[in-house]
């Protein structure tokens, strides 16, 4: 009888532990969505990588629009989109709450981006201290636009996530469509 007590009492501290090991706000099951794309030859493609999800987009046409309406799980605290596109003329991701925008110049060194928030067609230009600011990044071979080879890769922002609910839109334009 003694050995069943402290066996079970060494489980029960083991249970504690293991709970109290994990963030309050850990992701407990892994989110679910539901994709509507605009054009059906755009091939959208969910992963979930490092805590993260990412969503890979091949757009042929270089314009689209794809919902994403979240049906099960938590919404991520990190999604990061890669559009294999050969320029980046716009990129929008819209919620409710908000709509933010950004785009890669092609004519200057570095690619700069340029991002803004976008209210009743007004845009407003934001700086990368701004909380709804996106990280840009062209992961490529090539050092020039048009990309040959290569992505955008977008890391839509915490502020904008949490914000966002249970769905949110992305649309892109390609420069060279």
């Amino acid at each position: 009888m003694k050995y069943l007590v402290v066996h079970t009492s060494l489980l029960m501290c083991l249970f504690l532990v293991s709970c109290a090991a994990q963030p309050a706000d850990a992701q407990t099951e892994e989110p679910e969505f539901r994709v509507r794309a605009k054009n059906a030859d755009d091939v959208i493609t969910l992963l979930d990588e490092n805590f993260q999800t990412i969503i890979d987009i091949h757009s042929d046409f270089g314009l689209g629009t794809a919902a994403f309406d979240l049906t099960s799980g938590n919404m991520p605290q990190t999604i990061v989109v890669r559009l294999h596109l050969k320029g980046l003329e716009d990129f929008r991701v819209i919620s409710t709450e908000a709509t933010v925008g950004a785009s890669v110049s092609t004519g200057e060194a570095g690619f700069p981006v340029r991002e803004r928030i976008v209210s009743s067609s007004v845009e407003f230009p934001i700086l990368s201290l701004h909380p709804l600011w996106m990280t840009v990044n062209t992961v490529s071979e090539s050092a020039s636009i048009p990309l040959e080879d290569g992505y955008f890769e977008i890391t839509i922002p915490p502020g904008f996530l949490r914000g966002a609910g249970k769905s949110f839109e992305i649309q892109w334009i390609d420069f060279y469509r």
